[in-house]
């Protein structure tokens, strides 16, 4: 099955001012002809369909010419917008790669030197190690128990 399209305005006027010049109801008949338009796959079923619609109120000479002519407006049509889609495609994927290099130009990495990165691991070493010993050596001055004031008044 054909994917639907959303937005046939262009091609909907076209079909609209086509079946007024015939003399048949558009409200009825353009969205019904527009149904079959997107819902089925080859042209030879599309021109069944549409012969099928037509033929009730066109002559048989005219209905194969008004078929075609509507099968055609409606692949040029259908290209168009593809093309359309495509080319919108192509402008959103260059706006994508162009905010991708911004962000790569603002993100620089930080090269840090040797000698820095060496002073790093330095003060990260001894300030670990002061922070091991201090806990051990709270550890070590804990309290046995009590704290509490000595009350001389004892009777």
């Amino acid at each position: 099955m054909a994917a639907p399209v959303t937005d046939a305005g262009e091609f909907e006027n076209w079909l609209n001012e086509r079946l007024d010049s015939l003399e048949v109801d558009r409200e009825v008949y353009g969205v019904y002809i527009l149904g079959v338009l997107q819902e089925e796959e080859t042209d030879e079923e599309k021109e069944d369909a549409l012969q099928g619609i037509l033929s009730a109120f066109l002559d048989e000479d005219n209905v194969e010419d008004v078929c075609k002519q509507i099968i055609k407006q409606w692949t040029d049509w259908c290209n168009r917008s593809a093309a359309k889609r495509d080319a919108d495609d192509v402008e959103v994927q260059a706006i994508a790669s162009m905010i991708e290099k911004q962000a790569q130009i603002v993100v620089k990495q930080k090269e840090v030197s040797e000698e820095s990165k060496k002073r790093k691991e330095a003060l990260l070493a001894q300030y670990g190690n002061i922070t091991d010993d201090e806990d051990e050596a709270e550890e070590e001055e804990a309290p046995s128990g009590n704290n509490l004031p000595a009350n001389d008044k004892l009777e």
